[in-house]
């Protein structure tokens, strides 16, 4: 299936207090994500921890997400792939496929520093296996590799390549990329500059779990004309979760905590070491009316 257009929800991975995966919670979750308008998910993402999984553990979030995606019709399962080598990639892509997910998600070898010979050969070997079809993750912080616009336009034009999840939001960077890519693979953008990213031309949105809801609204008002509305939904967004990103400590943690407080499901700890700031769950549940009021 075509990966859908829209809001693709970023799924947090659910644990028990002693780190075990927590199935009940992550079926619900995905239910959760569905019912709140998502198109679309994605399986253990950076936010659902996928190098703190082994192998079994990872394989078995990634069967629970698509038996709870394919209880509905038409909904795009993505799953995260990634791994700190190309092989590595190329071991979990074929787990996903051989289980039916619709896409892959790769963000570059994220241990050892990379040019971008190696990264675009990472991409090649991983679109030439045939597995699924690559959307790349753009997310420097975490990958140390930034992605320029001039070179995701070369990697636009790698076959398998149908997409890109682009995470900066300066929006000097975002029109060069659209400029660059120019249509040959979809683009879908952070929830952060989710409007900027529809002005520009964006297939959608892949959406932290804890913010589907409110991308879902923001993409309805703008298809509406109703360009008001989407603003504000944007700024209390952007209020409600403040910027800080993956450099911030305790974003993983904190995450895990807005996932909770935002779906009313507990997701548990992030894996140690990573931790939430003690205050993390409080300064949410206080933001989050402003949101929820105005979607």
């Amino acid at each position: 299936m075509k990966l859908a257009h829209g809001i693709l929800a970023m799924l947090v991975t659910p644990f028990h207090d002693d780190y075990r995966l927590n199935e009940d919670a992550l079926r619900r979750e995905v239910q959760w994500a569905i019912a709140a308008g998502a198109h679309g998910v994605v399986a253990a993402p950076s936010i659902g921890e996928f190098l703190h999984m082994d192998e079994a553990e990872r394989t078995r979030v990634f069967e629970i997400v698509i038996e709870e995606t394919r209880k509905r019709p038409n909904l795009s399962a993505v799953a995260m792939t990634s791994g700190a080598t190309t092989l590595e990639t190329l071991r979990h892509a074929k787990i996903a496929a051989r289980l039916g997910y619709d896409a892959q998600q790769v963000i570059p070898p994220y241990y050892w520093r990379c040019g971008e010979a190696e990264v675009e050969r990472h991409y090649r070997m991983i679109a030439e296996a045939g597995d699924l079809p690559v959307v790349i993750y753009h997310n420097p912080a975490l990958s140390k590799f930034n992605i320029t616009p001039r070179f995701a336009g070369k990697l636009a034009t790698i076959p398998g390549v149908v997409a890109f999840k682009e995470v900066l939001t300066d929006l000097q960077h975002l029109e060069a990329l659209y400029d660059e890519v120019d249509g040959r693979a979809d683009i879908y953008n952070t929830f952060r500059a989710m409007l900027a990213g529809l002005m520009l031309g964006a297939a959608g949105g892949f959406i932290n779990i804890f913010a589907v809801p409110a991308a879902v609204a923001l993409l309805k008002a703008y298809k509406a004309g109703d360009y008001k509305r989407a603003e504000e939904i944007q700024r209390r967004l952007n209020r409600c979760f403040p910027r800080g990103g993956e450099e911030t400590l305790g974003h993983l943690g904190t995450t895990k905590v807005t996932a909770s407080v935002a779906t009313n499901i507990e997701m548990g700890p992030a894996r140690p070491p990573y931790m939430a700031p003690a205050d993390a769950a409080d300064r949410i549940r206080k933001r989050l009316p402003l949101l929820n009021e105005v979607i």
